[in-house]
């Protein structure tokens, strides 16, 4: 099934390892009295302070949900009075939690709807709802059943359609029609399922169709009714579900189902389709992502009323929306509102469904999470993680937007953390997103400092932030830097002359000086501000003298002394000790750390 093909390839790209033995993750930070922590495969440790004795409340991905916080999710303030640790999950991608050093409390920043919501675990459901006005439908994998909810008088959901005479096996995607036609898709059996108006109970569907043998699909994803009543389903040739996509109409009114159109080819930029929905102008909306290694992008393709075969789409609305990992659409059958609901909420289009998707209005941010949406009775409907339905009543909750939508935030899934020299505290998302931190933890967070997107996508390993308004960015596995200046300009530093090798760790000296950890060269390289290409570096600290194994993280503190986080690649066996290594501000050359600390861990790893 398409959903949980694209949620996959999500957590790849997001870099879900589990378990680890790799050090590339290890990390390193100091204060500016050179305090230091270390993150490692047992938790926060400092070698030479205290700082960390009053901590009693790390904070925890939340129940059910994969830690996804990187090398770089983490940072202590120059000041010493405090931690900032990023706690980045699937379902929420913003959280940032502040630590008192004093106090030993960690509280998050920004909106707390990213701690407070439930997470989905393994008992929840890939809930999929449609509506017509008075009801909400709902279908889940997990049972094969079509349940409905009055929305009249509550939202509690019961059975409508079950029984083995349904011929549903693993239900996916659901639509209704005005006349109360539902329109089921299974992924077991590939059948599209559709029942008479107001069928209930164990009944037989009215209409079967076999998407295998008529579309040749391995893979179906979701479906929807058009303006005229006619059935849209989408779906896919791959059995891997990674291209070949497709739409097709059918006719549904008569005895026997009739193929109107389909729409299929190469220049459909059909791709990772999750939601599909018709508006009031009668134009196939299709919410897909932009590509397997973009994963938090999205984009909205628009199919005219008439369009079939190999064609480009009538309208491309690029990105789709604010919201990060948008993955399901819902569209208002009388007002033309549309709501897409993300991973970080939902962002709302008054009356959009009556222009071409080029030409929405501004959208509205709604704080709100779940599986899946739709409209009815004037409200807006969100099936929670677990599949039961909660109604926000419109237009109340748009009004109440505009003071829940201060208190949220976007980071795009931040997965760098790094401070100025100055102290100011930057976040960093391979999305393309840089924010300052406000100096005060309990404010407003969202504020965009810049925006960029690499040739190297998400392939980025490193960030550091420079007090003269310079962004650095590694990319290990492309032996290179990236450099974005203060007007937002975008170079690299790469090739023979600058003996990159694997950079994974990045910092700024008092002056400006770019230091990198150049984890297979055995070194630390030093570029000076604003460089860029082919450059050999300004000097380097290297040799046998230096100690150096394969440095992998640096830190800098008030006085410009160098912190590095020093060790084997791989974790195990005898010999595998880690230390954090110190050097004297301004050292290059040959030369011997001032001290090197024993660090009791091997290497950071991901949670399980």
């Amino acid at each position: 099934m398409i959903r949980l093909l694209v949620v996959s390839a999500l957590l790849v790209a997001l870099g879900s390892t589990g378990c680890t033995s790799n050090c590339d993750n290890a990390g390193v930070s100091v204060d500016g009295n050179g305090n230091i922590v270390v993150r490692g495969e047992n938790g926060f440790i400092s070698p030479n302070s205290s700082l960390l004795k009053n901590v009693t409340d790390w904070p925890q991905p939340p129940n059910g949900e994969q830690n996804f916080a990187f090398s770089h999710g983490y940072i202590l303030t120059r000041d010493g009075a405090g931690l900032y640790m990023l706690g980045t999950t699937a379902q929420h991608p913003n959280l940032v939690y502040h630590i008192s050093l004093s106090t030993g409390r960690a509280a998050p920043l920004g909106n707390t709807d990213d701690v407070q919501a439930k997470a989905a675990n393994a008992a929840s459901k890939e809930t999929w709802i449609a509506d017509d006005d008075h009801y909400v439908y709902s279908v889940d994998q997990t049972d094969a059943a079509i349940s409905r909810a009055d929305l009249s008088q509550n939202t509690t959901l019961t059975k409508f359609i079950a029984g083995p005479r349904t011929r549903l096996r693993s239900p996916i995607g659901i639509a209704v029609d005005g006349h109360g036609r539902l329109c089921a898709l299974d992924s077991e059996t590939l059948f599209a399922l559709c029942y008479a108006p107001f069928a209930h109970g164990d009944v037989a569907p009215a209409v079967e169709i076999d998407t295998k043998s008529v579309l040749g699909y391995r893979e179906v994803g979701d479906v929807a009714f058009d303006r005229a009543g006619h059935m849209v389903v989408a779906g896919t040739s791959d059995r891997n579900g990674l291209q070949g996509f497709s739409l097709a109409v059918f006719d549904i009114a008569g005895n026997a189902p009739h193929l109107l159109r389909r729409i299929t080819g190469p220049q459909t930029r059909l791709a990772f389709p999750d939601s599909m929905g018709v508006d009031n102008r009668g134009d196939i909306l299709v919410l897909q992502k932009e590509s397997p290694a973009f994963a938090s992008g999205s984009e909205i393709i628009a199919f005219g009323p008439e369009q079939s075969g190999d064609i480009a789409p009538a309208w491309v609305r690029n990105p789709a929306v604010s919201a990060t990992h948008a993955i399901r659409m819902a569209i208002d059958r009388k007002t033309g509102d549309i709501a897409i609901l993300g991973s970080d909420g939902i962002a709302y289009f008054t009356k959009a469904g009556n222009a071409v998707p080029t030409r929405w209005p501004a959208d509205v941010r709604l704080p709100i999470r779940g599986w899946s949406l739709a409209f009815g009775s004037g409200s807006l409907v969100v099936a929670d993680e677990f599949g039961e339905p909660v109604l926000y009543k419109l237009p109340q909750a748009l009004k109440q937007s505009a003071t829940a939508q201060s208190n949220t935030f976007n980071l795009h899934d931040p997965e760098f953390i790094s401070t100025d020299q100055n102290g100011r505290v930057f976040v960093a998302s391979t999305d393309g997103v840089i924010n300052a931190l406000p100096a005060d933890p309990s404010k407003t967070l969202g504020t965009v400092t810049t925006s960029f997107a690499t040739t190297f996508g998400r392939s980025m390993d490193a960030f550091a932030v420079d007090s003269s308004g310079y962004f650095y960015l590694s990319s290990a596995i492309n032996n290179a830097l990236i450099v974005i200046d203060p007007k937002g300009h975008q170079s690299l530093i790469t090739g023979g002359k600058t003996m990159l090798n694997h950079p994974v760790g990045l910092a700024v000296g008092r002056d400006g000086t770019l230091l990198v950890a150049n984890r297979d060269g055995n070194s630390i390289l030093a570029f000076a501000r604003g460089s860029a290409g082919n450059v050999p570096p300004t000097g380097q600290i290297g040799g046998s003298t230096s100690e150096l194994i394969a440095p992998q993280a640096l830190a800098i503190d008030a006085a410009g002394k160098l912190y590095v986080f020093d060790g084997p690649v791989t974790a195990g066996g005898s010999g595998a000790q880690h230390y954090v290594r110190v050097y004297n501000a301004g050292a290059r050359g040959d030369v011997a750390p001032m001290r090197s600390y024993l660090v009791n861990t091997r290497c950071w790893v991901n949670a399980p």
